[in-house]
Order: C-alpha cells, then structure tokens, then sequence
C-alpha cells in the first residue's frame, strides 16, 4: 500500500536528502497538486472509469443561516457542519453521490435559485434536494435528517479528515494514497525531472538517468506497499 507519506519518503531518499524537512513538506503539496491536475486530464479522456478515484464519507447537518433561506421566505434549509473537501469537477459531475448516510438513496442536485419552486411543489416538496454554494452542501425539503453521505473525487483527499466523519472511510496518514498507479509513475518522473533535478546526478551530456531512478523508487514502494 503506497501512502503519501511513503511516496514523498522514497522521492526524498532518492535524492539523498531523506532528512530534509523543509523538502518532504514541499513534496506533499507539489504531489498533492499533480494528483488532482494528472487525476482531472485522465478522467476527462475517460470518465468512464471515475469510479477508480472515488472516495467517501459521512457528514453532519445543522442548520443553515437565514441569510441562505433568502429564496424561500420562512424557511428551514439544512447544511453540512463543515466546508466540503475541494472536489475535481467536470462538465457535469461535482459530485457522484449525495444522499441518505447509508448510501443507498441519493438525493436529487438542485440549483439554488429553484429553491423556491420545488418547495412549494406538491410533487417533489417532500423529496429532499440538494445544492452545493459557499463550499457547503445544502439540503432542502427536509428538517429531520442529521446526516449524510457523500461521495466524489477531491483534490486533496487529506482534507476528508477535517470535515465530521467517521469510520474506516475517513483519510488519516496511514491511507492507502488514492491514484492509480500508472498516474503515480508519471507523477514521480514529472517531479524528478522539474522539481528534483537539480538534486541529481548527470550522464554524460547533462541527462538524468531517469529510467534507473523510476525503477529505485519502484522497488522501494514494492512489492506489500503498492498491494
């Protein structure tokens, strides 16, 4: 299992500097940003397989300000108790899944300035909605939910553990760091080859031996810790 804490290790010790602080801290967000960059150019050639990225967890509502039930006059809007992680979008997709914290019912996307309509509407204002603004999810036609469940794609799955969740579905350090393994073995030769060059060796003409080096960092994320 590759965690993110393995990754920047093994990059950091291949350009001898496995006790450089300052460089493993800077490696977190140089990986973090090229995961959800690479993650977002893949799954725009092939949003079929978006289900390989997702992650999930749960999340408490209270409820929300008056200032944010301003469609509706009077009325009682929940949110989540926190700032959603930032989530790799497309056209169409936010995202994958809101709804009961079972994850069996989704709840239906709404935009915000329908609010009013579909409240008052006798066919869909007992079904709860959502919509998403300020970095929060917003859920409507109901008061007596307390939680719920979402599931997407984020850019910093890190950021799961900030907001209110619980179980094994929550990112902690030791996770299993979310990308596939092809997009990891770009991610480490783009970073060898801009951020970490000037740490290594050159052959003859000025070239980094890059393919040796993949393959180092290979051997010391494997064979248990890429399972």
């Amino acid at each position: 299992m590759a965690t993110q804490a393995k990754i920047i290790s093994s990059l950091a010790s291949l350009v001898d500097k496995p006790f450089d602080v300052n460089l493993q801290e800077q490696l977190k967000h140089i990986i973090d940003y090229k995961r959800a960059n690479y993650t977002q150019q893949f799954l725009e050639k092939h949003p079929d397989q978006r289900g390989l990225f997702l992650q999930k967890f749960t999340v408490e509502l209270e409820k929300a300000p008056t200032d944010d039930c301003m469609p509706v006059e009077g009325c009682v809007i929940l949110r989540t108790t926190c700032e959603m992680p930032k989530p790799i979008r497309n056209s169409s997709v936010v995202f994958d899944f809101v709804g009961d914290s079972n994850f069996m019912t989704g709840y239906g996307k709404e935009d915000p300035s329908y609010v009013q309509d579909t409240a008052y509407n006798r066919f869909t204002k007992k079904k709860p909605k959502w919509f998403y603004m300020n970095n929060r999810i917003y859920i409507y036609n109901t008061t007596v939910i307390k939680r719920i469940g979402v599931r997407g794609i984020f850019e910093d799955p890190k950021t799961i553990a900030a907001c209110a969740c619980e179980g094994p579905a929550c990112y902690s350090e030791d996770s299993e760091y979310p990308i596939a393994l092809d997009l990891l073995n770009a991610i480490v030769r783009d970073t060898l080859q801009v951020e970490l060059r000037k740490y290594l060796p050159t052959l003859t003409g000025g070239e980094v031996e890059l393919d040796k080096l993949e393959e180092q960092m290979k051997r010391g994320l494997a064979p248990n810790d890429r399972a």
